[in-house]
């Protein structure tokens, strides 16, 4: 005897209906558009980076910070930070602030010196200077041509580079005594501050003060040691001298 199993209309009509949405298409992801790009303009403007979660530092300018040659490399803040800026902030910052103007700046502190690296720095009328992460084409250091600089003075503080290597002194007299770092460390005992120093060198003098790459240096006129200049290698031995002219061979064991 066969048993027949009956499905209700209804029931079938309901499968029938559901069936075809258990097939249909998934909807489709929204498309995400994208932000329209920077101009050259826009991003020499206003950068490409978020800086928002840099600190933010307020502090009145003392004086700038110069190489040999007079380029802005950054300022000294009233409470000792010495600021370094990029070069390509440099040539925008001499028109934006001046010694005795309140600064922001938003960078990077240093952990045990005290140096920050700026990465926007505003001046107390809301305009600004940024990092926009550009390098310019890098040229190799230019020959300062011209009579030596002879500066004279207490030394403040040591003037130190991006790194945190001390490259020289700040005297009181806002001077610049630039010497490479590893000339520095060498003569080390004459760069405390609170010592006289006496320098001489080529550099650069004018309305942005005044710097120098020293050649000699020493306490008094009359004990000033030579200087190594940049990161040249030291000097061989002199004109005329029995080893001027003799190469040097490795020897071989």
């Amino acid at each position: 005897m066969r048993h027949q199993s009956f499905v209700p209309a209804a029931l079938l009509a309901f499968s029938c209906a559901v069936t075809p949405l258990a097939h249909a298409a998934a909807p489709k992801p929204a498309a995400h558009s994208q932000p329209p790009a920077l101009s050259p303009g826009e991003i020499a403007s206003q950068g490409v980076y978020d800086l928002s979660p840099l600190r933010v530092f307020t502090g009145k300018i003392v004086q700038f910070l110069l190489s040999p040659n007079g380029a802005v490399t950054g300022f000294v803040l009233e409470s000792g930070e010495q600021v370094f800026v990029t070069p390509e902030e440099g040539h925008a910052f001499a028109g934006l602030a001046k010694p005795g103007d309140t600064v922001q700046v938003r960078g990077l502190k240093s952990t045990t010196l005290p140096i920050i690296r700026a990465f926007e720095v505003t001046s107390a009328q809301g305009r600004s200077v940024r990092d926009t992460f550009i390098s310019m084409p890098q040229h190799s250091p230019e020959m300062i041509a011209g009579s030596d600089l002879v500066l004279h003075g207490e030394i403040w503080m040591p003037l130190y580079t991006m790194g945190g290597q001390v490259a020289g002194v700040i005297l009181k007299n806002h001077a610049l005594v630039h010497l490479a770092p590893g000339e520095a460390t060498r003569v080390a005992a004459m760069l405390k501050p609170g010592q006289e120093l006496y320098a001489v060198g080529t550099g650069s003098n004018g309305a942005m003060g005044t710097a120098i790459s020293a050649r000699e240096l020493g306490p008094t006129m009359e004990t000033m040691v030579p200087i190594v200049v940049g990161n040249a290698p030291p000097p061989g031995p002199a004109a005329g001298s029995a080893g001027y002219d003799v190469i040097g061979v490795p020897t071989t064991h």
